[in-house]
């Protein structure tokens, strides 16, 4: 299985707002602790506490698990980035 990157949630929506703040619009990734697979959430900026996994239907913590973001901007460069 492929290892991603996933960083406490709190750490992860801290640098989320900076960047919503800067006119971008940040996409919430997280690992499904069932088969493994990457999910993004479908609605930008926002930031859930657990998500269920559209192959395999598990729930995953993802206070527990982390997570990680997607960011889509047309701006470069951000500050803070």
């Amino acid at each position: 299985m492929r290892e991603y990157s996933n960083y406490p949630l709190e750490a992860v929506v801290a640098k989320a707002n900076l960047l919503i703040k800067q006119g971008c619009d940040v996409y919430q990734k997280f690992t499904c602790s069932g088969c493994g697979a990457r999910l993004t959430m479908a609605k930008p900026n926002v930031f859930h506490g657990s998500g269920t996994c559209d192959r395999c239907s598990r729930t995953t913590n993802i206070r527990i698990n982390g997570c990680n973001m997607m960011v889509v901007t047309n701006r470069w460069p951000l500050e803070g980035a």
